[in-house]
């Protein structure tokens, strides 16, 4: 092969790469694209197809930055929020994020390369496997759930109820090994893809598409029918569009502490129906530090008579005792403080610091770079729900909607009668497309656990979703206003109607196994021939 023509080769390579990169990430900015997920990977597939380790990896990382600057091109502005940094400190921050998070596509390759070396061209049928495990495990800071790109797809996300996100990410993964096989094959680049074992694969693949599909629109009629005769709850949610601020901000003009503008939103709520108000997360409410401020709240929401739902930072103990939490509290319709959660999954570098415990001098090298917004919290350890009318709300708050296995366990501790609730402030975020994209992810944790959702998103748009994905209700983006909506919740006495919500992790642990004797089965396979 010419130099030329090797140049050419490695051009078309990496445009490949770029393109499943942003094919990758377009579906979660815009979720009617959705249809791009099902074959992005096919592209890096074909580029890297018969190179060495070094290939997969810069292939692979080339994806992962085109998914990643694609998909979180507000990480710039994030970070000029965070610590008011200009251009170009905020710029090289976001580069930092987004080449550490580009691993995941990177590694992944490297992974399948591996796979190769031992199975030869059955790593391709493996492949999907790699894509639930990198994509459903890999550390980054704000996850990509790869089958959350799927939201607008009702059919497709009914199958999570069983599998959690993970079982979606592999119907992707299948999709594209699929497309890819057939693509070596009409390229003649793989004559080992036309044996009979891997035709066998091939055909399996297929029908498992077809069964998952074919589950998913009958499981959304089902759904459907069964959430319009479940008994409802007239939910009112208050979309606060609160200008994010490192520091604690003062009351807004025309109000204060003790009568903050969600208040008169609620009254609002209130006179129209609502059994229940929901506030988001925002920056500070000063229940806990400032004295009159419970008692106003006691009165306010004791003259609405119905419970309100709201977030604030606590404080707890002082000197070496101090300790302070990111809690969402819930006031009976008396006004007292009934219960109250406490946020178990921290953002790092934002809420807590890895290994702050272990090295106690990071503590204060991240008060001086990260700021006023930088606080080291305690993360929480109860499971608590909210009674409401012989409804019990499972609150979480903000990123934890990111842990499909932390919200089935949250829902198996409830009572009865749950309704996931999700307090989110992503303001930090200004006009760009990450509340949309925060939104449509929580979407599949009501399809897995088969429960009503509703996400109140500080700047928008919040959302409230049945147990089929479907959104009943929905505020515009970065306006203020009040939602009311008759939210169906499980009858009473009914049980959990989700295998996930019982076992979150089956089908991780069941695919991990599964990739491990596949690899020893190919191998010996192939030592034989």
């Amino acid at each position: 092969m010419s130099r030329r023509a090797s140049l050419t080769g490695w051009l078309l390579s990496l445009l490949g790469a770029a393109a499943t990169g942003v094919m990758l990430a377009v579906p979660y900015n815009y979720a009617g694209f959705y249809p791009l997920t099902w074959v992005a990977l096919v592209p890096l597939l074909l580029a890297a197809h018969g190179r060495g380790y070094g290939a997969h990896y810069l292939l692979g990382l080339v994806a992962g930055l085109s998914m990643y600057l694609v998909g979180t091109p507000w990480m710039v502005e994030f970070l000029q929020r965070l610590k008011d940094y200009s251009l170009a400190p905020a710029m090289g921050g976001a580069a930092a994020y987004w080449l550490l998070s580009s691993q995941l596509l990177a590694l992944l390759m490297v992974s399948y390369r591996w796979l190769q070396r031992f199975t030869g061209h059955h790593a391709l049928w493996a492949f999907p496997v790699l894509v639930v495990l990198f994509f459903g495990w890999f550390p980054v800071l704000f996850p990509l759930q790869l089958g959350e790109s799927q939201s607008a797809f009702l059919p497709a996300i009914q199958g999570v109820s069983l599998t959690g996100v993970y079982g979606l990410d592999l119907m992707i993964g299948v999709s594209n090994a699929l497309v890819a096989a057939a693509m070596l094959q009409r390229l003649g680049r793989e004559p080992g893809l036309v044996s009979r074992g891997t035709a066998i694969a091939g055909v399996v693949g297929v029908v498992a598409l077809m069964v998952w599909l074919g589950f998913g629109w009958w499981a959304l009629a089902h759904w459907d029918q069964r959430a319009a005769q479940w008994p409802t709850v007239a939910v009112g949610l208050v979309q606060s569009n609160e200008t994010p601020s490192a520091s604690v901000p003062d009351p807004e003009p025309g109000y204060a502490r003790a009568w903050p503008p969600e208040m008169e939103v609620s009254e609002k709520l209130v006179s129209a129906g609502a059994e229940v108000v929901l506030w988001p997360e925002t920056r500070y409410k000063g229940y806990f530090e400032v004295d009159h401020v419970p008692g106003a709240y006691r009165r306010n929401v004791a003259a609405l008579g119905v419970p309100l739902v709201f977030h604030d930072a606590e404080q707890q103990g002082s000197g070496e005792d101090f300790q302070e939490y990111n809690t969402a509290l819930f006031l009976g319709a008396d006004g007292q403080l009934s219960e109250r959660y406490r946020k178990h999954h921290l953002v790092a570098f934002g809420e807590t610091l890895p290994l702050s415990r272990e090295f106690p001098w990071l503590v204060s090298w991240a008060e001086r770079f990260l700021g006023d917004f930088f606080a080291n919290l305690t993360p929480g350890s109860q499971r608590v729900t909210f009674p409401v009318n012989g409804v019990h709300l499972v609150p979480a708050i903000c990123y934890e909607s990111a842990f499909p296995g932390h919200i089935a366990r949250s829902v198996a501790a409830a009572p009865g009668s749950p309704l996931l609730v999700v307090l989110s402030n992503n303001g930090w975020f200004g006009d760009s497309r990450q509340p949309w994209q925060h939104a449509g992810a929580t979407i599949l944790r009501a399809v897995e656990n088969r429960v009503s959702l509703v996400h109140v998103i500080n700047n928008g748009p919040s959302t409230m979703v049945s147990p089929s994905g479907r959104v009943l209700a929905a505020t515009a983006f970065r306006e203020r206003a009040g939602l009311l909506s008759q939210v169906p919740h499980t009858p009473a006495g009914e049980g959990f109607s989700s295998w996930f919500t019982r076992w979150p992790e089956w089908f991780s642990v069941v695919s991990l196994v599964a990739l491990l004797l596949g690899v020893v089965v190919a191998r010996v396979r192939r030592d034989n021939h």
